[in-house]
């Protein structure tokens, strides 16, 4: 938990009363909720130095335009001087602050009503939109680019031994084919990175897209790619799929065709979307196994069952979860 400190600047900064904070969350940021004016908001707290300010001003300028032009996204407010951040310290303590509007809706597993094509078409016609606006995007500072996307940087020594040297190998195997991709303003910009269905709402048939601190320039079919390899993973178990290769099938058939209403993607990157989901499933172990120590009791059963069929399917050359995807 933060400071009071902390939390008493972001209170003076944004204009709201720090008593009326409730913690809802802290994993890569700490996350506040407050009410003002019968209205939800929710405060995001980031650790980082003071340089770092501008990145997540770039975030948040990107957020507005889009919310400005037709995407349902939870807006940036700003603080009493015109800012859409803050930093806020305490000894040498730094966070950087920020505040959204609440989004009404539900989350897609709170009613197995809401897991449906259409749900599945809404989400791609979203992401669609925002990869259009993004095309004519023009932050106006050079300081408000956001980060390019690169390939990861895995030094744990712990990595290169056993079944963890196979799935680095994968890994970098991947980057090695992501890297020699073409990067053109019909393929490549703005994304958000890590639209899964738990970063978005959904109300009346719309969703709500939030969480945009992971957002980067890289290729449309990345965002796709991880949205489907998340879809797959958390919604592809009830019964009416049958198997995780044919739900995958069905996602991609919906999504796509709610995406390509609102952006044209040529067909040579619709075809390398499996490509990208299994590029999402390898990185997601790195990204729990980053800092690992080495000591396998410190893994979950769950780690050390997908690290597991993982291997599997990379000794057996299998794609993403060995599901068999042709687009």
């Amino acid at each position: 938990m933060v400071s009071n400190e902390i939390l008493s600047q972001a209170a003076g900064a944004f204009g709201f009363d720090m008593h009326s904070l409730e913690f809802v969350s802290n994993s890569t940021n700490e996350v506040y909720k407050y009410i003002k004016g019968n209205k939800s908001y929710f405060l995001r707290l980031s650790e980082k130095p003071v340089e770092y300010e501008m990145m997540i001003q770039s975030e948040v300028h990107w957020v507005r335009y889009l919310a400005e032009n037709g995407v349902r996204a939870s807006l940036p407010i700003q603080t009493l001087e015109g800012s859409l951040t803050t930093s806020c310290r305490d000894h040498e303590k730094c966070f950087i602050a920020v505040v959204f509007e609440g989004a009404f809706g539900k989350f897609f597993n709170e009613s197995p009503k809401l897991w449906g094509p259409h749900l599945l078409y809404r989400w791609g016609s979203t992401m669609g939109l925002m990869h259009r606006l993004t095309r004519s995007y023009d932050p106006g500072e050079p300081e408000l680019k956001r980060m390019e996307w690169r390939p990861a940087e895995i030094n744990n020594p712990h990595l290169h031994k056993g079944n963890y040297s196979l799935l680095l190998g994968k890994l970098l195997s991947i980057e090695k084919q992501l890297a020699s991709l073409s990067k053109n303003n019909d393929s490549y910009g703005l994304i958000h990175n890590d639209f899964h269905p738990y970063n978005f709402l959904i109300h009346q048939g719309d969703i709500t897209v939030f969480d945009f601190d992971d957002s980067l320039h890289g290729w449309f079919a990345l965002d796709i790619g991880i949205a489907a390899a998340h879809a797959v993973w958390w919604g592809s178990h009830y019964q009416e799929w049958g198997s995780k290769n044919d739900f995958a099938k069905h996602f991609l058939s919906s999504f796509l065709e709610g995406y390509l209403k609102n952006n044209n993607l040529d067909y040579d990157w619709i075809r390398r979307i499996p490509l990208f989901m299994e590029y999402r499933n390898i990185s997601s172990f790195f990204w729990w196994l980053g800092h690992w120590d080495g000591n396998e009791d410190n893994l979950s059963i769950f780690q050390k069952n997908a690290i597991t069929e993982a291997v599997k399917f990379i000794e057996r050359d299998m794609p993403f979860e060995g599901c068999n995807i042709e687009l």
